[in-house]
């Protein structure tokens, strides 16, 4: 069906959808939380501990001051710091600190805003080995702040005292030349106590490099130790049920309303209405199967099912009223869909309101009527149609209904059924009795159907709910059309009475009993008295 064709769904419509599709969310919801359940039941605890260590966000810092005046972005430190401590040098200190010969977990830093706490979070199978490890990535952190501080200070410190040397070098030689000169020497000892004063300063730098360098911490501190934890984090079934629930709902609901999208079965009233134009629905008949091989309508008479044929019946009888129906034919879009069923149980229920009725098997192809009334099927309607009488083909069921059955096959039965013949045929059943009921071929199946309508007042279209599709409806309905045949409407056949289809959801009605059904029923294989004029 093209998206032009589909109206526009509303809340009510989404969960029809959804009631209908019902199983495939149920198996979407139970294909991903039983397996997802099951695995977290299975998996191993883990554990996970968490310390947590103070950092220094401002460079520099030293027993004696910095002399740092731009601007740091504490955030910024924070985070690189949390880079170095999950980088390659922390976790190789923390494997040559432990002494260990297997790789451990690694650690994740996080920090919270505005604040220079880093916690340090390790997970592990065994509880206390988590907190053991979360406690040495912060110490082994320490450890290698605290060696590049060192070696930093340590590297500035022989800058230094290359300096202080290069000074008493020149002290030295200004010295020398102070002893050796015999004239004034004021000049040299200037220099002297320049180069004095700049080599004390150096001094007194590389003396407070060499007390940080004694004092450096690392630029951290280990404020909240790891405690062993008691419960794992993972797995927990309760959670990943949830998760997994979730997503097989939605994939469920997903696959519901895809299958819905495609499926263009009918299965309600509602899905021929999208058709449009003016296809009524006369009568839908619930999945009630007959005892025997007899109509329903006598063989269980007060089956509900047997009430949905004669709502049939009023409804032909009220369109008789506006113009002339009295010759119906019954026909479907496939083979198998009960237009038979339906042809039989029309003419019984007819031929109960004291009306004459004549049931033809039109059906050339695969006849079944003398199947269904049990009846001799050698002559019929092939036998009328090459100039036999009609009295010499027509069987009594009962004082209301007589059947004509199909007769022998014929190689030609498109032709025969449209020619003048049939015309005629049908003119002297009408002038006989009151209704003459035709069960046809499948329309898709052959052009049988089509070529009879030119000679009937009425056409019922039997669907089968969930065999035929819309696309084989419309079919259908346009071969018939293009021959301008008086279509009645549509016979929805097996309709599951559990379906809904009402705005608020009930079903179609089936729910009550028609009738005493206390009764006794007709044996099975009972058969209707049958005589021959």
């Amino acid at each position: 069906m093209s998206a032009a064709d589909r109206p526009e769904m509303t809340l009510r419509d989404y969960w029809r959808v959804i009631v209908r599709r019902r199983w495939i969310v149920v198996i979407g919801v139970l294909a991903t939380t039983i397996p997802a359940t099951a695995l977290a039941m299975i998996q191993e605890p883990v554990y996970e501990a968490s310390a947590q260590m103070l950092i220094r966000s401002l460079p520099g810092e030293s027993l004696f001051g910095s002399d740092y005046t731009g601007y740091v972005d504490p955030e910024r430190v924070v985070q690189n710091e949390i880079s170095v401590l999950e980088g390659e040098v922390v976790y190789a200190r923390v494997k040559q600190n432990l002494g260990l010969t297997d790789d451990p977990p690694g650690a994740s830093g996080a920090s919270s805003d505005a604040s220079d706490l880093i916690t340090v979070s390790v997970q592990s199978g065994d509880p206390d080995t988590a907190a053991e490890l979360a406690n040495a990535y912060i110490q082994a952190y320490i450890d290698t702040k605290r060696t590049q501080a060192v070696n930093g200070l340590a590297t500035a410190g022989n800058e230094l005292q290359t300096k202080i040397t290069e000074f008493q070098t020149q002290i030295d030689s200004i010295d020398g030349q102070i002893s050796d000169s015999a004239g004034d020497t004021a000049a040299l000892e200037s220099q002297r106590r320049a180069l004095l004063d700049q080599q004390g300063v150096f001094k007194e730098t590389l003396n407070k490099l060499q007390v940080d360098s004694a004092l450096s911490s690392g630029n951290a501190e280990l404020v909240a130790p790891a405690l062993s934890p008691l419960d794992p984090v993972a797995p927990n079934p309760k959670r990943t049920a949830m998760l997994a629930l979730v997503v097989g709902l939605l994939l469920g609901l997903g696959a519901a309303f895809l299958i819905d999208y495609l499926d263009d079965s009918i299965r309600t009233p509602d899905d021929i209405a999208k058709l449009g134009g003016e296809l009524p629905v006369i009568a839908v008949v619930p999945i009630d199967q007959p005892p025997d091989h007899r109509p329903i309508a006598i063989s269980r008479p007060d089956d509900f099912a047997v009430e949905s044929y004669r709502t049939l019946r009023t409804n032909v009888q009220f369109l008789g009223l506006e113009r002339d129906v009295r010759v119906v034919q019954i026909t479907s879009a496939l083979p198998g869909e009960g237009k038979t069923t339906t042809a039989t149980n029309l003419a019984v229920v007819i031929a109960q309101t004291g009306n004459s009725v004549v049931l033809v098997d039109g059906d050339l192809r695969k006849p079944r009527v003398h199947r269904v009334f049990g009846i001799d099927g050698t002559f019929g309607l092939t036998d009328n149609l090459v100039g036999e009488a009609v009295d010499m083909t027509v069987q009594t069921v009962n004082d209301h209904l007589a059947v004509i059955v199909s007769g022998r096959v014929p190689p030609n039965p498109s032709e025969m059924l449209s020619g003048r013949r049939m015309d005629a045929f049908i003119d002297e059943l009408k002038g006989r009795y009151d209704y003459v009921i035709v069960d046809s071929a499948p329309t898709l199946a052959v052009s049988d159907s089509v070529a009879l309508s030119r000679h009937v007042d009425g056409v019922l279209i039997v669907v089968q709910a969930g065999r035929a599709s819309l696309p084989q409806l419309r079919q259908t309905v346009a071969a018939l059309e293009q021959v301008s045949a008086p279509i009645l409407g549509v016979v929805l056949n097996k309709a599951n009475p559990k379906r809904t289809n009402d705005d608020d959801g009930s079903s179609y009605g089936y729910g009550y009993q028609y009738g005493d059904r206390t009764k006794p029923e007709p044996k099975p294989g009972a058969k209707p008295g049958v005589r021959t004029r």
